[in-house]
């Protein structure tokens, strides 16, 4: 007795009818009422078909590679690069940025895979673990070599304009902002209107473009006191600075904490007791008129000599009540640092004198002269968003908003000017 069981036929089988693949003896051995059956379904909507359309689509190719058989072989061979190269870049931290480093050499490689092959671009893109639209934008990519970065000014025109990078590399490059923070080479083409953009894209232009970094001895971050008003706290210390001819000078800065100002300075070659600092805190207050202050006034100082018996003296004479107080740093009492007269020793001597030494103190003391005045109305503060300290000092108020509009502005002007380069090759 002859039994019937029902085909159990392969999904894949009738995908492989409706779309032709299978040959005539294939055909043949499928019943009639099978084939009109799937005829009939044939174009029925699936639910979930989206799943499987990326390989349906591309069914026809896959035939034809497993129909070639020297195609097959260089398909397989090129998955094995792939799958190495995809399992290297994901153990790769920042394989992004890699990939991004490298799209010219990926963009030649799978127009050559194309090239060679019957492979659908899609399918090209898969093996380096792109996608097409990646692949299509960067080989649309002009590099102009006119800009820093590369990129087409017409195909980037939100990017710096080509006379904006020429003013920063201007700047970086002048021999009289060496050693200068980018901050304050930030704010000076701010306020001068060289360039209007915003800090960080600044910065990202003068690291290219060849800006160093001021070097400067690896100081243990100190917590320091941070006041809310001008002449709220004042800082002072004593730094020891050396001539050829005239030996050590001791310097001392007066410094204003909320606007960063030095307020006064003296430099002495003798030893600097504290009558010196004394006669140095008289002057300061009858410049800035803060003997009749009426809102308290902070010293802090460290723990030397100088800064007790004259000094403490003369502190103590502003009572009842008491309006001035001198305070020692790192203490019991006060475990908060000096830093922000700290701060100014390194200033001067990394940044401006950059390791130069006076010959003589006349030399010595026109130094400090040129010093302050760079410190106090040519360097910017990143605190005081783009004002001097002698501003704050005069009573404005630092505001992070001050050159929102002209960034603005200039951003609207940088698109029309990067649009309209006529220095450019790239005519698209």
């Amino acid at each position: 007795m002859n039994t019937i069981s029902k085909r159990n036929y392969h999904p894949l089988v009738s995908i492989f009818y409706s779309k032709g693949i299978l040959s005539k003896e294939q055909v043949q051995q499928i019943p009639e009422r099978t084939r009109q059956h799937w005829n009939k379904n044939k174009e029925k909507p699936y639910d979930f078909d989206h799943w499987i359309r990326p390989f349906t689509e591309h069914i026809e190719d896959v035939q034809k590679i497993y129909q070639r058989t020297q195609l097959k072989k260089t398909i397989q061979f090129v998955i094995k690069i792939s799958d190495g190269y995809q399992q290297i870049l994901n153990q790769i931290n920042g394989n992004k940025k890699i990939v991004q480093q490298n799209a010219s050499h990926i963009v030649k490689a799978i127009d050559q895979i194309i090239s060679l092959s019957s492979i659908k671009t899609k399918r090209a893109c898969r093996f380096y673990g792109v996608s097409s639209d990646w692949y299509y934008r960067e080989k649309r990519k002009v590099n102009c070599s006119l800009n820093i970065f590369n990129k087409c000014f017409k195909q980037h025109p939100n990017q710096l304009t080509f006379d904006e990078t020429v003013a920063i590399e201007r700047l970086v490059k002048d021999p009289k902002h060496f050693g200068k923070t980018k901050v304050t080479l930030y704010y000076h083409a701010l306020r001068n209107e060289l360039v209007s953009c915003g800090k960080s894209t600044f910065s990202k232009y003068a690291k290219a473009l060849g800006y160093k970094k001021p070097k400067k001895p690896k100081i243990p971050p100190r917590i320091g006191v941070r006041a809310s008003r001008v002449f709220e706290w004042l800082h002072v210390d004593i730094t020891l600075v050396p001539t050829l001819e005239g030996g050590m000078q001791k310097v001392a800065f007066v410094k204003d904490n909320f606007s960063k100002a030095i307020l006064h300075w003296a430099s002495v070659s003798e030893k600097a007791d504290s009558r010196f600092i004394t006669k140095l805190f008289k002057e300061t207050f009858n410049k800035y008129d803060l003997n009749n202050v009426k809102r308290p006034i902070n010293i802090l100082t460290d723990g030397g000599p100088e800064n007790k018996g004259a000094f403490t003296t003369w502190v103590n004479h502003f009572n009842a009540p008491q309006i001035v107080t001198k305070i020692t740093a790192r203490t019991v009492e006060f475990p908060l640092s000096n830093s922000m007269a700290e701060s100014t020793h390194s200033i001067y001597k990394t940044e401006f004198l950059k390791g130069q030494v006076s010959r003589v103190v006349k030399n010595h003391l026109d130094s400090l002269e040129r010093f302050v005045t760079y410190y106090n109305y040519e360097r910017f503060p990143a605190d005081l968003c783009g004002l001097h300290p002698m501003e704050v000092i005069a009573g404005k108020i630092p505001n992070k908003e001050y050159f929102k509009n002209q960034i603005a502005e200039a951003k609207l002007n940088r698109v029309a000017t990067n649009k309209a380069f006529n220095k450019c090759a790239f005519m698209g």
